[in-house]
Parts: C-alpha cells; structure tokens; sequence
C-alpha cells in the first residue's frame, strides 16, 4: 500500500472518530443526558429513532475504518518482516483481525435479530411464529427443541391453480 493510501485510511478513521463525537454532543444536547440529570427538551419516538440511526451509522463507520486501520498496520509488518523469521508473527495477528472482524459480523447479526425480535414483538403482526423471519443459527435449534405449534395448510381442489 502506498504512503498515500495509507495516509487516506488514517484521515478516515480519524473523520470517523470525529463524526462519533459530534453524535454524542448531539446527544448530549438534544436529550439533556448530563450528569446532573435535567431535561431540556421533550423527546419523541421520532427523535430516538433518529439518534439510534445516527448512533448506528457512526458506530459502522467507526468500526469499519478501525477495520482499515488495523489492515494497514498488519500490512505494513508484513512489508517489514517479508522473507524474515517473523513469518508467524504476521500470521498470528492475521488470526487476531479474522477474530476481530468475526467477532463484530456476529455482534452485528445478533443485535440485527434482536431489533427484528423487537419489531415484531411491538407490532405482533401475527400469532403465529411463521410471519416472522428467522435466522439459519435459530432455524436449526428451534424445531429440535419445540415441535412448530401452528401449521399453515393450503388445498386445492383437483384442477385448481393458484391465482
């Protein structure tokens, strides 16, 4: 990687982290959250709604060139101990980043199911379990554990198609 390239990936990350400041100050102002505990503002639902999006977005950004960041620095240990005996070195933290990037692909699977088991708990759509999607790690558990409790039936009458 180039020295420029590598200097656009830090300016990222630090944009990120500055981005992440500015939604905590807005936070901060809109909602009131200080220490001493006082309100200066009514908050709606939109507004909530609003922040946790933007808190949301800053967070991937962050994560995403904290991601950027690390590769930059693993690739240029690589460049340094290329044809050395620190080989295992560079493998060793490409291990660390696959966990990390793992780590923060199954936190994000798991808090995207837990905002779809929010949804459909607040709008109960459905008694049934059927309208709701569900997740492959969940499928394979699910059926094991509990037999389905309700089954959707659809019959035709010979000759009959589908509309």
């Amino acid at each position: 990687m180039e020295d420029g390239a590598e200097a656009d990936v830090w300016s990222s990350f630090e944009k990120s982290v500055a981005y992440m400041k500015e939604v905590a100050a807005l936070y901060e102002s809109a909602f009131g959250c200080r220490a001493d505990g006082a309100r200066k503002t009514v908050v709606t639902k939109a507004h909530l709604d609003e922040a946790h999006n933007q808190a949301q977005q800053a967070l991937e950004l962050l994560s995403s060139n904290l991601l950027n960041a690390s590769m930059t620095v693993m690739n240029a240990i690589e460049r340094q101990v290329r044809g050395s005996n620190y080989e295992s070195e560079a493998d060793r933290l490409k291990r660390k980043v696959s966990a990390i990037r793992e780590s923060i692909q199954d936190r994000q699977a798991e808090l995207d199911q837990q905002a779809v088991d929010k949804f459909y708990a607040a709008h109960k759509a459905s008694p049934s379990m059927s309208s709701r999607p569900v997740i492959s790690a969940e499928r394979t558990g699910r059926f094991e554990k509990d037999p389905p409790q309700h089954k959707l039936r659809l019959s035709l009458a010979p000759g009959q198609c589908m509309q």
